[in-house]
């Protein structure tokens, strides 16, 4: 595939990134890895180049620049992927720049912008009949007042689209108990103008996954489904371990989902299964690749390489069911969060030996491209060092 566009992977330092990086490069696609981080593992990978960018979130307007000026170079007329939010939401408004240089493979500004508004997300899902958690979005105190007397706790507050929130709280989204710890943290959150929602209950093997690409009509091109097993930290987190499952009645739902949204591009749509009823209730779609990615190409449904086939013009459509049964585990948080919730009495022997049944593949680790490994452990060993 010599000589043909690169794919340009922005935001290099997740497990996504590195996802992408090598369901790309081991069929040949080149591919650009950009980070403002020179150790982020996506960079460090044998199947990428690296490319110094500013960080979108903090400095957006230089993150572009970067990327233009890349675009000029190297990455003229390549294949752009977002792993975050916050770069997507960079690239917006000078959306018309970045076109001229490269290929964007997803819905134009503002439209995603929409898209990744949640509140949005759960408004659309209603009117198609797409189940959702009770929420409201209280705009003042009063609101939150009646919020606290209609809607049963715990409850979660959940930004609508704010990449700041995550980045000041270090969580994707916050848990409130009970009426007074609602009331005490409102104040910090209420600029991020959040959802105030119902928890639908069960553990977090009920959280399944819906990933696919989406061509400029609509069409999915490669479709793949999932749950998680277990979430860091447990209950509203990240994957650390999760499974394929193919499912093509949630696959049929959440298509109908995403031509409501109007989503071209890759996306996750996660949904929590209820115990009570079997009713699949939105949590949140993802406009853009998520952490699990590599588990869908490790199944058959290389959802990178269909996207950038679909860019550069050559389109090829998956077959519908995958394998099923393989695992995926983040192995450095997988073990330290089971070790604690095992000695804690959170979690039992059997369900964390069947999250490490064969066959199963870690999110960084592999032998093929040792590199990034070994830049995560030694950055976990002088974290470590730092705390002794």
């Amino acid at each position: 595939m010599s000589g043909l566009p690169p794919a340009v992977v922005l935001q290099a330092s997740g497990p996504q990134a590195l996802a992408i990086i090598r369901s790309l490069g081991r069929t040949g696609v080149p591919v650009i890895a950009c980070d403002h981080d020179a150790a982020a593992i996506g960079m460090v990978s044998r199947y990428s180049t690296a490319a110094l960018t500013a960080n979108p979130l903090t400095e957006p307007e230089r993150f572009v620049d970067d990327l233009l000026a890349l675009g000029r170079g190297a990455g003229r007329g390549g294949v752009l992927y977002a792993t975050h939010d916050e770069a997507i939401a960079a690239l917006g408004p000078r959306q018309a720049e970045v076109d001229e240089l490269f290929r964007r493979p997803w819905t134009p500004w503002p439209a995603v912008d929409a898209i990744m508004d949640k509140e949005h997300q759960h408004r659309v899902a209603r009117e198609t009949g797409f189940p959702v958690p009770t929420a409201v979005t209280p705009g003042d105190d009063g609101d939150l007042e009646a919020a606290i007397r209609e809607l049963r706790f715990p409850l979660v507050l959940k930004p609508r689209n704010a990449p700041e929130f995550r980045h000041r709280f270090r969580a994707h989204l916050l848990r409130a108990d009970e009426p007074e710890g609602l009331r005490r943290m409102w104040d910090d959150i209420a600029p991020y103008h959040p959802q105030v929602c119902e928890v639908i209950p069960g553990d977090d093997s009920r959280l399944w996954t819906y990933g696919s690409y989406r061509d400029a009509s609509g069409r999915a091109l490669a479709r793949f489904t999932g749950r998680k097993l277990r979430q860091w930290p447990v209950g509203f987190g990240s994957a650390r371990a999760a499974e394929a499952r193919w499912d093509p009645d949630l696959a049929a739902r959440c298509d109908a989902l995403l031509d409501a949204l109007g989503y071209h591009g890759i996306s996750q749509v996660e949904v929590k299964r209820d115990p009570r009823d079997g009713r699949d209730h939105l949590i949140e779609v993802n406009a853009r690749a998520w952490l699990w990615i590599a588990l869908a190409t490790t199944c058959g449904v290389n959802l990178p390489l269909a996207c950038w086939l679909d860019a550069i013009g050559r389109p090829r459509a998956w077959p519908d069911g995958h394998l099923d049964g393989r695992r995926w585990v983040l192995l450095t948080k997988h073990l330290a969060g089971s070790a604690g919730e095992l000695r804690r009495g959170e979690w039992s022997a059997r369900p964390f030996l069947g999250s490490l049944r064969p066959p199963i593949e870690d999110a960084v680790l592999d032998l093929r491209d040792p590199r990034p490994a070994f830049a995560l452990y030694e950055r976990h060993a002088r974290r470590l060092a730092g705390r002794g």
